[in-house]
């Protein structure tokens, strides 16, 4: 008897619609994954830095499993997350550049994360020897455009439930058991849309009442409904 899961219905415009991920990484990893290959390979231990901020950057990272966090700091030494990147997407894009530094520390999730460093100059002949790679580069950094807008615009103009909802859409991992669940404190969360902790435990609170949303153990939230988070992200929520 076979134990394969059933599909998972969703809105065609559900964004966690594949791998609960804000964005469909998908349809470029069979491009992106042609720079693996030519890369070096790192496993990072949870929470493990993967570079500084003001680090000389001498290429760029492709997250094949897990998560990256990449923060700022300030002169006062507090932290501030501005990008979430999901397996299949790029991290340290400030190697694509010359003579860059890196803008942000990065380090990995808390279930570490796999990831492989493509030097910059390598990168750069493959780019040039396969048009398909350098567009899956565009596209990947034009949808990372579109996202820091989205952010913004989030921070400045949402309701907190419609911000903490697009939070947690954006930071979902997909569990080798299909689960998505994210593994951000609630300050984490807090730090990112820019609103008191107390404010983001209350509204958890609320997407667990109703059933949006599953506490599994310490740092750890499963989406129960997705779909219903997207509408809260897109403003479609009564309250």
């Amino acid at each position: 008897m076979s134990t394969e899961r059933a599909p998972v219905r969703q809105c065609a415009t559900c964004p966690v619609r594949e791998r609960g991920a804000p964005m469909c990484w998908r349809a470029l990893q069979a491009q992106i994954a042609l720079l693996r290959e030519h890369g070096v390979a790192r496993r990072l231990a949870p929470g493990e830095i993967l570079y500084r901020q003001g680090d000389s950057a001498q290429g760029w990272w492709l997250v094949g499993r897990g998560q990256v966090l990449e923060y700022v700091v300030d002169l006062a030494g507090r932290e501030q997350i501005v990008r979430l990147a999901p397996a299949g997407s790029v991290c340290g894009m400030s190697g694509l550049g010359a003579r860059a530094v890196h803008w942000a520390t990065a380090r990995a999730g808390r279930r570490g994360a796999d990831v492989c460093f493509v030097p910059r100059q390598h990168g750069q002949r493959l780019a040039e020897q396969d048009p398909a790679i350098l567009y899956a580069l565009l596209t990947g950094m034009a949808e990372e455009v579109r996202l820091a807008y989205n952010r913004l615009h989030g921070l400045s103009m949402l309701p907190a439930r419609s911000a903490i909802a697009q939070v947690l859409l954006s930071a979902t991992e997909c569990t080798a058991e299909g689960e998505s669940v994210i593994t951000l404190s609630r300050s984490e969360i807090a730090s990112m849309v820019g609103l008191a902790t107390e404010t983001v435990v209350r509204v958890l609170g609320e997407f667990r009442t109703e059933g949006l949303i599953a506490d599994h153990g310490r740092n750890r939230i499963a989406l129960c409904d997705p779909c219903g988070l997207h509408a809260i992200a897109e403003g479609l929520d009564s309250k």
